[in-house]
């Protein structure tokens, strides 16, 4: 991914393992813009301001929030198969950079023919043209990419027409069983998790998740060089790393990722909390046939999840974030289910998203697991206090 390799400047003169640990999180891209960022603005509301009370020289997206800014950065990118130095330097409020200069002409040119040709529909955006290059797609390729399936086909792939598929009702209770059971999994109030990257590398970085029903997460990742806390403790999401370079904001991409990893289970809040919530057909992944469940988080990012037909688990989630340009996808496949105090938990989890994109956590391998060990709720009101 390589928008991450640009993450936090400081780290960067640090070692390679205070790099790695910005990496594991997807709760960096802003630590990009620290330096430009008006610091008058209350912590509580700068991701509802406007991007430029928040940032300085925001001049073609005036009057978005904020936490979007990070979201259209990261669609950006990853239209063009690019990180932030294609267009940014250390400072981000600096034009010293003729693609910066071209990326505005380009962005009021997309948002011109969207209004005039689309109703102002985000129809065309940057890989309408780009298609994962620096530059415009203008030739045909001599052999032809796949053909699209019609929209009706695309929701139920692999699925023929007239075969009936269960409920969401009985998918998921095949799901609950396959962990364990209602019971097992009712009995989980707490949990620690250690992890750390799936490539093994960055052997000094420490890497933990606490976890405390309900919705309570806190996110700590630490080498000798830097630290990083990132918790939400059922209201209030909150960022911070041991350079100061948070100032408490949080973008749109990072708040609804910590809100998926205060899950104490994967999909946990399915059958409670999402909306338009239904079967929407199968599909292989792999050998394994599955049964894809959609619906939209409170967070209203539409998602789908891949479940076994066989065994019931969890094989794969797929979350599409909306930014002012358009979706944006991100993806997680769980590997190696294995069963902790009565309850299975997939100990692989691996990551994707478009090249070039910020905003995705680094596939990951689970060390140990902690269950039912006594967390205070205060673990979670903030980052603890610095060392007189």
């Amino acid at each position: 991914m390589k928008g991450f390799r640009m993450g936090n400047r400081i780290a960067r003169q640090n070692a390679d393992a205070a790099r790695a640990i910005i990496f594991v999180f997807c709760m960096i891209a802003f630590f990009l813009c620290r330096d430009t960022a008006a610091q008058t603005i209350a912590s509580e509301s700068r991701e509802e301001q406007p991007a430029e009370k928040v940032f300085k020289n925001i001049q073609v997206l005036k009057g978005m929030r904020a936490g979007d800014l990070q979201g259209a950065m990261s669609f950006i990118a990853s239209s063009l198969n690019v990180d932030c130095d294609f267009c940014h330097r250390q400072d981000f409020s600096q034009d010293v950079t003729k693609e910066k200069r071209r990326a505005r002409e380009m962005i009021l040119l997309v948002r011109q023919i969207n209004q005039q040709a689309f109703q102002g529909k985000d129809t065309v955006n940057c890989f309408t043209c780009h298609q994962g290059h620096q530059e415009p797609i203008s030739l045909a390729p001599i052999s032809p990419p796949p053909p699209r399936l019609p929209k009706a086909e695309t929701v139920a792939t692999g699925t023929p027409p007239g075969v009936s598929l269960p409920g969401v009702t009985e998918v998921l209770e095949h799901y609950t069983q396959a962990l364990g059971g209602q019971a097992a999994l009712n009995d989980v109030k707490t949990r620690i998790i250690r992890t750390q990257p799936l490539n093994g590398q960055n052997s000094e970085s420490k890497t933990v998740l606490y976890q405390k029903a309900p919705q309570k997460v806190l996110l700590i990742s630490e080498s000798p060089t830097y630290s990083l806390w990132v918790g939400f403790d059922g209201k209030r999401a909150w960022a911070q790393d041991s350079e100061h370079s948070y100032w408490g904001l949080l973008n749109t991409p990072q708040r609804n990722s910590i809100m998926r990893d205060s899950e104490l289970y994967q999909g946990s809040r399915i059958g409670s909390q999402y909306s338009n919530v239904k079967v929407t057909g199968k599909e292989r992944i792999g050998e394994r046939e599955t049964y894809i469940i959609a619906g939209t988080s409170p967070e209203q990012t539409s998602e789908e999840f891949f479940f076994d037909v066989q065994s019931g688990l969890l094989l794969r989630r797929h979350i599409l974030e909306q930014t002012v340009f358009g979706g944006f996808q991100i993806q997680a496949d769980f590997d190696d289910y294995r069963e902790v105090g009565g309850v299975k938990m997939p100990f692989i989890v691996r990551w994707s998203s478009p090249g070039g994109a910020w905003g995705t956590k680094i596939s990951l391998k689970i060390l140990g697991v902690r269950q039912n060990e006594p967390i205070g709720d205060d673990k979670f009101d903030g980052p603890p206090p610095k060392s007189p």
